[in-house]
């Protein structure tokens, strides 16, 4: 992988994983493992999240029950002792949550004599950066967002830098009031071979905004957002995030403006600095079940 900031995270991801399973028996909170490495909550759980393509909720009891798995096997501990040193309060809830994860109960579990297979953190890093291609992850995360009002400029689609420049020509002349956030919105709107770019910040869609901006309205949706390393191959986003349309298992697919109009948002927020090292674009893919 290429890009300093790129290694940096999957590092400290792994070092994340490593404490997890080091600490299995004590409280884990979201506040003191992002603290530990230097991280805002928000933007630990969310790289965290992208990494490792779950929540840190979810890894942390998955883990936990997998350990109560390998001592279940190796040891003659009773269910009390395992369900306390994998991080439950009490055997009943253990219990509750060891069936809901294995489909039997603990004691079923080790009377079978299953032999757990345990992928230590290394291995689970290494797997993790084969999810990335060129400078996109493939293991997008599923948000949903009201609709949208971008106040802005628009244009050709390939002349995007253009469109950008005319609209901080506009921002300067005429400030743009009512902006909801500075954050940058670039929607891309693909009717057969044209595309056309619309660029801007959002606003609420209800308050006057000066007739020179021109407002672009987005339905409600749920879009797959996808990571891009700006600096790892930016131009490999749309081969990769079509395969992630055939492929997921989840069965996402992509939802259109109209029958035949696709469209995707690129989203420039504090994590975006042009093309440094470790500049980052949300990409967003409209999608919907089925």
């Amino acid at each position: 992988m290429k890009g300093s900031e790129t290694l940096k995270n999957f590092s400290q991801i792994s070092e994340a994983l490593q404490y997890i399973d080091q600490h299995l028996e004590e409280p884990i909170t979201l506040e003191t493992l992002s603290a530990q490495f230097f991280f805002s909550p928000y933007y630990f759980h969310k790289l965290f999240s992208i990494i490792v393509g779950k929540s840190l909720a979810a890894y942390i009891r998955d883990r936990r029950i997998l350990s109560a798995c390998d001592q279940l096997c190796r040891t003659e501990k009773s269910i009390l002792e395992i369900a306390l040193d994998s991080g439950f309060h009490s055997s009943q809830a253990f219990s509750r949550t060891f069936k809901a994860e294995m489909g039997v109960s603990p004691s079923e579990y080790r009377a079978q004599g299953f032999q757990p297979v345990i992928v230590t953190a290394d291995e689970l890093i290494m797997k993790f950066t084969n999810r990335l291609k060129g400078g996109i992850y493939l293991n997008p995360t599923i948000i949903k967002r009201d609709a949208l009002f971008i106040a802005g400029t628009h244009g050709d689609g390939n002349r995007t830098g253009e469109v950008w420049n005319a609209f901080e020509k506009l921002c300067s002349e005429k400030p743009l009031s009512g902006a909801l956030s500075t954050d940058g919105y670039e929607i891309r709107v693909y009717e057969d071979d044209n595309c056309t770019v619309h660029v801007g910040h959002p606003v609420s869609g209800k308050d006057p905004i000066d007739p020179a901006y021109s407002i672009f309205e987005l339905p409600a949706s749920k879009y797959a957002s996808f990571d891009v390393y700006v600096a790892n191959g930016y131009e490999s986003e749309n081969t990769a995030m079509d395969e992630w349309l055939k492929t997921n298992s989840e069965g996402y697919t992509e939802r259109l403006l109209n029958p035949s109009t696709h469209y995707c948002v690129e989203y420039y927020d504090e994590r975006f600095h042009g093309d440094e090292a470790g500049s980052i674009v949300e990409i967003w893919i409209p999608v919907q079940k089925g």
